[in-house]
C-alpha cells in the first residue's frame, strides 16, 4: 500500500468520526430557542419604615422567549441588600421571581439600592431598584 493510498483512508477514517460523533454533540443555544426576560414591575418603594426594620419584595418575570431562561447571578449594590431566586431554569411562557431583601439598620434617610439580575439573555443585566425613606426614633 502507497503512502497515498494510506493518507486517503486515514482521511475517510477520520471524517467518518467526525460525522458519528456529530449527532453526540449538545444542542446550541440557537437550537435551543432564545430566552427573553420580562418583568412585572422593575422598581418597588416600601415608602417609610423604621431603622432598623427588614423589608422584602418580590419581583416577578416571565420568559417570554422561546429558549430556557436561567438566572446566573444576581449582584447587589450595598452589603445591606441581600437576593433569593431559583436555581432552576424557567421555561418558555413560565414565570420565576427575584426576591430582594434591605435591611435597615444603622441607616437614615431616603435610601436606594440595586440589584443587577445577570442570565443568559444577554450581555446586559437587567437592573431592579428599591427604594425606602428611614425613620430613626429619637
Amino acid at each position: 500500500m502507497n503512502l497515498m493510498s494510506k493518507l486517503a483512508k486515514i482521511g475517510l477514517l477520520m471524517a467518518a468520526f467526525c460525522v458519528s460523533c456529530a449527532g453526540n454533540q449538545p444542542k446550541t443555544d440557537a437550537q435551543n430557542g432564545t430566552p427573553q426576560i420580562s418583568f412585572d414591575d422593575v422598581s418597588h418603594n416600601f415608602g417609610t419604615i423604621a431603622q432598623g426594620e427588614k423589608v422584602t419584595h418580590t419581583f416577578s418575570f416571565r420568559n417570554i422567549g422561546d429558549g430556557p431562561l436561567q438566572i446566573t447571578d444576581v449582584t447587589t449594590s450595598c452589603g445591606c441588600t441581600a437576593s433569593k431566586y431559583s436555581l432552576e431554569p424557567v421555561a418558555p411562557g413560565a414565570t420565576g421571581s427575584v426576591e430582594i431583601i434591605f435591611d435597615s439598620y444603622g441607616r437614615e434617610g431616603k435610601q436606594l439600592k440595586s440589584a443587577s439580575v445577570w442570565t443568559n439573555c444577554g450581555e446586559q443585566p437587567v437592573k431592579l431598584q428599591i427604594f425606602a425613606n428611614i425613620e430613626t426614633s429619637k
